[in-house]
């Protein structure tokens, strides 16, 4: 990992402007324009143009009594989606790590974003052959996705209704549902299941199961899955098994994060079709 403040000849101007302008005002106290521009060491006309851009996205904000800058609200949403997110894998980490031991398979952490999953995590399985496209730090979509499908059936129906219509839903795959009505219909399963099978709809030699995490409001935060290959993961075989062991490290995650419930008992419907 590069360091943290290390220059490069990747590096925008502008960009490290408006991020000295944040990092002055990280001390909390409220700056003038003239002040700002001192402080940064940067013409009146040009600090006031990246405050203005800065206020467009409320990453600063500026005091209608006296004309100040200080920082946003927006700097505070990411601060805490921050902090949530490290405050997940912390808590999942071990979790994780001995469910990819006891499986042998790969496993990952994810977060919802809008009809995308972020992953938190990827653990890769013990004898892993390097088939899956996921990495930390990259999105995927969810509606084909086991962690997605698992995300979004924690959510309003009519709420995800509305989101789909702003996209189209893809066909990856033979098995990619791309029928917004059967889609919103099999997320119905996966709530009542407690988890969601991937049976190659994102990644067509891929299958996994995934169980979702939730907080200490029941709030679903999170979700984890155990991804492999086809061959070596059948959800009419192996499944059971490895059904149980993801939804009971969801259970175990969300424990630590103060949930006291348990999730829908995996065993339900678990011979019932996917689709």
């Amino acid at each position: 990992m590069r360091e943290a403040g290390k220059s490069n000849r990747y590096n925008i101007r502008v960009v490290d402007r408006a991020i000295s302008v944040l990092n002055v005002l990280a001390d909390g106290k409220p700056r003038t324009l003239t002040e700002l521009s001192k402080e940064i060491e940067i013409n009146s006309s040009t600090t006031f143009r990246l405050l203005a851009t800065l206020l467009s996205h409320n990453l600063v904000q500026q005091e209608d009594s006296t004309g100040q800058y200080r920082l946003g609200l927006a700097c505070l949403e990411l601060a805490r989606a921050y902090n949530t997110g490290d405050e997940i894998r912390r808590a999942a980490l071990p979790v994780l790590e001995a469910l990819r031991n006891v499986t042998k398979e790969t496993v990952h952490l994810a977060v919802l974003d809008e009809l995308e999953i972020i992953y938190l995590e990827k653990l890769e399985g013990l004898h892993a052959i390097g088939l899956m496209s996921s990495r930390v730090g990259r999105r995927a979509p969810a509606y084909c996705t086991g962690i997605g499908k698992v995300l979004l059936a924690q959510i309003d129906s009519d709420l995800v209704a509305s989101q789909l219509k702003n996209i189209t839903l893809k066909q990856y795959t033979d098995t990619t549902i791309v029928d917004e009505g059967e889609l919103l219909a099999h997320l119905v399963l996966v709530r009542n299941r407690g988890y969601a099978l991937d049976l190659g709809e994102h990644e067509n030699d891929v299958r996994c199961v995934a169980a979702p995490v939730f907080d200490q409001t029941g709030k679903t935060v999170a979700a984890i899955s155990v991804s492999g290959p086809k061959d070596r993961i059948d959800p009419t075989e192996s499944n059971h098994l490895l059904i149980e062991q993801t939804t009971e490290a969801a259970r175990t995650i969300s424990g630590q994060l103060g949930y006291q419930n348990t999730i829908t008992s995996s065993r339900e419907d678990q011979n019932a079709e996917d689709h």
